[in-house]
């Protein structure tokens, strides 16, 4: 039992804090009060253990002794209490009540947010009883649940956009991350990378690209034109024999790999099923075909633009994840090895294009180049329009060629021609490198690229005149399937001459320049010929899609097959450029280059067959009308009769069927066009000023260190001085002292002495 005084405060004793320590603020200005004993106590170890919220309860004195004594109420159950919302607590007008009420709110407002495994550990640890603890416990639980009930009350709309928005984010994260994971030829794209480098990797990136493009149109044509045409087609009574894969003809001319197969009935699946009008089906699929490619080409090159163009070129990014990024955490040694080659070939590509872009010619190396360059410009371009008009003179007499010989191999006459002038004339053109001297690698790949565009497109545009005003005019029974098989043997006989020039051509010069001319040694790879190959089979494959759907099935595997050999005859017949320089710009280029002239020029040539042309009288799924658009104006006449279509007719007369609307168009993106050149044009004047701003924060660090080291010199030279003068003195000062204890010594000596012998 505890005697009254005893009841009034408890005592404890702790050592004294050291006089250097500063004691608490809050225990300074604490006065002594006493309570009646009522409840439990709570002890205090030690000073460390009294927080801000017992403050007001605790006073401390020093006793006799020297010893700090501490002393705090036993009523502090109950003064806690009173803080926890209480009425009683919130009617004393003292301010040692009104605090203690703000430190308990402060302290469940911060126990409310917690997790409940973190907040029972919070209220674990505070020095209080269990009663308090429960308590507490109890209204914090109780304020959650109000406070949960309210948010759940007011932002329940909000609540279930973020769920959908983070849903949308888990979806899209894991989409990206199984396209990731199933895109083709990850590893060997590193290993190209790291052995030849971004240029030549270029080409098969763009190769993966096109095939990606070729899977669509395929997915596209197979689901609304061929399926439902294999529903109702007739049996093939044509003996297959082989050489129809080589002439496209024969057995194929009667299945749904061309368009006279196709019929222009309505399919439809007994009485009351639904009705499937293929004129509509074949028109509107290709045309969404095309038009999905126009819009992905165009935010494809102006992506690319962004990226490459727009953003500011750091040069010193191989350098910095060399030396600051280096932990890929790859551990396997094949791995590693190719890790060391990317970084090893980025840095050599980063200082080449440093190196090149610093190279300032004079006026008489000026002008010696561009004569060269005029001079091959002149040759070549006149090289390309003898090509041309040896195609179109062949063309002509195509007709009459085939009907004055009736063997099947006739037919690939002109395929032939062309293929080989596409193959022979490229080389033609590598060869200007001999004589232009770029300092550039990238300027030479876009000379040889324009050079070839300009031959491969004008060829193209030559036979499609041939196509659409010689075969189309010319009174055939199914005019459509015949360019169909035109197209389909250049498109073949393309990629055979392809093949034979990878896995002959290439062999054959690297025998000949690694074991009887040594001095040529293995070649390089031609970035502009290949991709023009690419491109120009792709026109191809735009064109000859609406004459043969089946076209981008079979430019789908010739690209799969294209891939393996390419890059088999990459690693046995090239060697890295020997100029190494970034291709980071060159996507946007072959993009660029597909998109105009070859997307435009194929939208141009199948708007006129659409809208100029008539169809032929004995197949395919628009016989029987005058143009292949009149199946679209007998639609819209049809859906404006009835009240619940009509928002299709208004949309077909002001977007798709007016001339202003495609005029606005091409402004806005004409705008967009010229806003992007903007936007570059600023920002290679802000990289040059930021780069020349760089270099004077570079001399004024320099000067300011030069300075710094002068001003070190002239302390450590007066420190020196100083120093020597101090121990001149210390010196001095130390032989006087010597002397006089020399002469203390002796007087005492001689006082000695005389104390000894006083006659002395």
């Amino acid at each position: 039992m505890l005697s009254d005084d005893q009841g009034n405060e408890i005592i404890v004793e702790v050592e004294d804090i050291p006089s250097g320590v500063q004691s608490s603020p809050s225990l300074n200005q604490i006065v002594s009060e006493k309570r009646p004993l009522n409840s439990s106590v709570s002890l205090v170890s030690s000073l460390s253990d009294v927080s801000a919220t017992d403050c007001p309860v605790f006073s401390q004195q020093r006793d006799r002794k020297g010893k700090q004594v501490l002393r705090f109420s036993t009523s502090l159950n109950e003064s806690f209490s009173r803080t926890l919302y209480s009425s009683e607590s919130m009617a004393l007008d003292t301010p040692r009540a009104s605090q203690e009420t703000i430190q308990g709110q402060k302290l469940i407002a911060s126990l409310i947010p917690m997790t409940s495994r973190d907040r029972i550990k919070a209220i674990r640890n505070q020095p209080r009883t269990m009663d308090e603890k429960r308590n507490l416990r109890k209204i914090v639980e109780k304020e959650k649940s109000k406070q949960s009930r309210r948010i759940l009350e007011l932002t329940c709309c909000a609540q279930c956009l973020n769920s959908m928005s983070l849903t949308y984010r888990r979806v899209k994260n894991s989409l990206s991350e199984l396209l990731h994971s199933i895109n083709l030829w990850q590893k060997t794209f590193k290993v190209i990378r790291g052995k030849f480098g971004t240029s030549v990797l270029s080409y098969f990136n763009f190769l993966r690209w096109l095939l990606k493009f070729n899977v669509l149109a395929f997915v596209v044509t197979f689901s609304f034109i061929i399926i439902p045409q294999l529903t109702v087609a007739p049996k093939n009574h044509l003996q297959f024999t082989g050489l129809e894969f080589v002439t496209g003809a024969g057995y194929f001319s009667d299945t749904v790999m061309y368009y006279g197969f196709y019929t222009n009935s309505t399919i439809r699946h007994g009485d009351g099923g639904a009705s499937y009008n293929m004129q509509l089906a074949y028109i509107f699929t290709i045309g969404a075909y095309l038009v999905t490619c126009f819009f992905s080409l165009l935010f494809s090159m102006a992506r690319y633009f962004r990226n490459n163009f727009i953003n500011p070129h750091v040069y010193s990014r191989g350098i910095a994840k060399l030396i600051f990024c280096w932990d890929f955490t790859v551990t396997h040694e094949s791995a590693v090895k190719l890790k060391q080659k990317n970084l090893s070939t980025e840095i050599q590509e980063n200082l080449s294009e440093i190196r090149q872009e610093n190279v300032k010619l004079t006026f008489k190396q000026q002008l010696v180049h561009f004569s060269a360059h005029l001079a091959a410009w002149v040759v070549s371009t006149g090289v390309a329009i003898a090509c041309c008009v040896a195609v179109y003179y062949l063309a002509e007499n195509n007709s009459e060629f085939l009907a004055n010989h009736r063997d099947p191999g006739a037919v690939l006459l002109l395929p032939f021609v062309v293929s080989c002038i596409n193959l022979a004339v490229p080389r033609f053109y590598s060869m200007f490198r001999l004589v232009e001297h770029y300092e550039m690698p990238r300027h030479e790949v876009y000379s040889l690229l324009i050079r070839n565009i300009f031959l491969k497109i004008s060829i193209i545009g030559i036979l499609c005149y041939y196509w659409l005003n010689i075969v189309a005019l010319a009174g055939e029974e199914c005019w459509e399937t015949l360019i169909g098989q035109e197209i389909y043997r250049l498109l073949l006989m393309d990629f055979v001459f392809s093949l034979a020039d990878s896995l002959l051509g290439e062999f054959l010069r690297r025998i000949i320049g690694t074991r009887f001319i040594r001095s040529l040694g293995l070649q390089e790879f031609d970035i502009a010929r290949n991709v023009l190959e690419l491109i120009y089979a792709q026109t191809l494959v735009w064109i000859g899609t609406f004459f043969c759907p089946l076209l981008p099935f079979i430019q789908m595997i010739t690209l799969f097959i294209m891939f393996y050999v390419k890059n088999i005859s990459l690693m046995m017949n090239f060697q890295p450029p020997s100029k190494a320089w970034r291709a980071s710009q060159m996507m946007t280029f072959f993009i660029l280059l597909l998109f105009f002239p070859s997307l435009i020029g194929v939208l141009c040539t199948l708007a006129i067959t659409i809208w100029r042309l008539k169809p032929s009288a004995g197949c395919g799924p628009f016989r029987g009308l005058p143009f292949f658009i009149q199946s679209i104006y007998s639609w819209i006449d049809t859906l404006s009769k009835r009240p619940s279509y009509l928002w299709v007719v208004w949309i077909y007369q002001n977007l798709i069927g007016s001339v202003h609307f495609f005029f606005i168009l091409t402004l806005i993106v004409l705008i967009i066009t010229y806003l992007y050149w903007q936007i570059t044009e600023g920002r290679k004047i802000m990289i040059r000023l930021l780069h020349e701003q760089i270099i004077n924060e570079g001399k004024d660090k320099m000067f300011l260190i030069e300075k710094l080291l002068k001003l070190q010199d002239t302390e450590k030279r007066a420190n020196s001085t100083s120093f020597r003068l101090e121990g001149r003195d210390s010196e001095q000062s130390g032989s006087l002292r010597v002397r006089e204890h020399i002469d203390a010594r002796d007087l005492r000596f001689r006082r000695s002495v005389q104390e000894d012998n006083p006659k002395a």
